[in-house]
């Protein structure tokens, strides 16, 4: 018993019923020439642009592998559905999904919340979560083994920020903009751990909340603490308004922000007030030289030419493009212990859009390294990379 996963009563039970029945029919979602998935997403709320992208991005990989002859003569067919970024919706879709679609493998979540509540059925069902995209850690240092994580954990963020704001750009004290929720909070903690360290002054704090219009009190509050850098925990919408604001304050500073803020939604609300922004980079900005970043720029233009490639996309293709390595390794016919076994035999692994990540025994992790890039055109959609992850 060394392993720190968990494993439901339901799932050792259906293990061993296997063990026993040599007959017994094959894992559901898996026939003979092809592979069922799922995925829920939040289709219908907030964060819908962005969850578009991510689907598109899982979409548009799947195709690009049935196009080249799928995974051992199989296809890969994915059903979508919407949890609308509400707990008990997603755990509905999970549900749906499982019990009434009969899918293999669940490829593609996106938000905490949402996330966070559908793990413990997918988990009694022993149902594999590949590419959940949230920042708890049951998400990115899960105790669960169905779950393999393809995120930096929140608090990894606020310190790579804070340490690239004071190692590389020589800030010597800080102010915070977070979101007042759980991302937004971890991401603030990891300043925090940060400065504590290194003997650094948070100078300001301030907070919003999604349904907040304006934030100018709080650009305003800010400014007046006169940091050398602000580290910026938001969203698109209340990050680009925070930007907005500075920009009619005249207020120059070291902006820093995780990268969904150089993703096409925040470049067309936020425009030149983005100018000089330094983002941390956990997904391939699609400039990148490499043949997996071209793989999926290719693949996003032949079957999602709607949709610009880059960071929500690449998140949403990084754990398409792991559960076919999965497959690649399977002997024999797939079932969920050994999509589960193989992606278990990766170690530390790069499927080239984003950083490595970490899946062993006892141990599954998203990236814990960082790349950065600076915005040097917010109108135009201009970024330029300053520093890759494997620098």
């Amino acid at each position: 018993m060394g392993s720190m996963f968990k494993v439901g009563a339901l799932v050792l039970a259906g293990v061993l019923a296997a063990a026993a029945s040599p007959a017994l029919a094959g894992d559901p979602g898996v026939s003979k020439d092809r592979i069922e998935v799922g995925s829920f997403l939040p289709l219908q709320s907030g964060l819908s642009a962005g969850a578009t992208q991510y689907r598109d991005g899982i979409d548009a990989y799947l195709k690009w592998i049935n196009k080249n002859g799928g995974v051992d003569g199989r296809k890969i067919e994915i059903t979508f559905e919407n949890d609308s970024y509400n707990p008990q919706q997603a755990v509905a879709a999970a549900k749906k999904l499982v019990d009434r679609d009969g899918v293999f493998a669940i490829v593609g979540t996106l938000g905490t919340t949402n996330t966070v509540a559908a793990i413990p059925f997918l988990a009694q069902r022993g149902v594999p979560l590949l590419g959940p995209l949230g920042s708890h850690p049951s998400i990115n240092t899960p105790t669960e083994r169905v779950v393999f994580p393809i995120s930096p954990l929140g608090t990894s963020h606020g310190r790579s920020l804070a340490a690239y704001a004071h190692e590389q750009m020589g800030a010597g004290t800080f102010a915070v903009f977070y979101q007042d929720d759980q991302y937004g909070k971890e991401m603030m903690q990891g300043v925090e751990a940060y400065a504590k360290e290194t003997g650094l002054k948070i100078v300001g704090r301030a907070s919003y909340v999604p349904s907040d219009v304006d934030v100018s009190a709080q650009a305003l509050a800010l400014r007046d603490s006169h940091p050398d850098a602000v580290i910026m925990a938001v969203i698109p919408k209340h990050g680009a308004l925070f930007m907005l604001e500075a920009q009619k304050l005249g207020w120059r500073s070291i902006f820093l922000a995780p990268q969904l803020m150089a993703d096409a939604v925040s470049m067309k609300l936020g425009g030149s007030a983005l100018n000089g922004m330094i983002i941390n980079l956990y997904a391939a900005l699609e400039t990148m030289d490499t043949d997996a970043v071209r793989e999926a720029v290719a693949a996003m233009k032949e079957f999602a030419p709607q949709t610009a490639p880059g960071y929500w996309s690449f998140m949403g293709m990084a754990g398409a493009r792991l559960f076919v390595a999965a497959l690649r390794k399977i002997d024999g016919e797939p079932t969920r212990a050994k999509l589960m076994d193989a992606l278990e035999s990766l170690g530390t692994y790069d499927c080239g859009v984003i950083p490595p990540v970490t899946y062993a025994p006892g141990h599954h992790a998203g990236p814990t390294t960082f790349g950065y890039a600076k915005i040097v055109d917010g109108a135009a959609g201009k970024v330029e990379l300053l520093k890759h992850w494997s620098e």
